[in-house]
């Protein structure tokens, strides 16, 4: 909840901007992978807000490409 208060409850990903105010259709999602490292994951500045068509394509698309958000 921290995540999206701090990104207004609107969608990061570049060109998008969309607000969502019911947080079931938003992610919370890892810019970087954490893999497992406890640092990545709870790292606030590398978390960020994105709806779920963005988190679900595009980002899961990047990340399968080798590009993180």
């Amino acid at each position: 909840m921290k995540i999206f208060m701090r990104d207004g409850f609107t969608c990061q990903w570049p060109g998008c901007g969309h607000v969502e105010g019911n947080t079931s259709l938003l992610v919370a999602d890892h810019r970087r992978p954490h893999r497992g490292d406890e640092r990545l994951f709870w790292d606030e500045g590398n978390l960020w807000t994105l709806c779920k068509p963005h988190h679900d394509g595009a980002k899961q698309r990047a990340e399968r490409a080798g590009r993180a958000g």
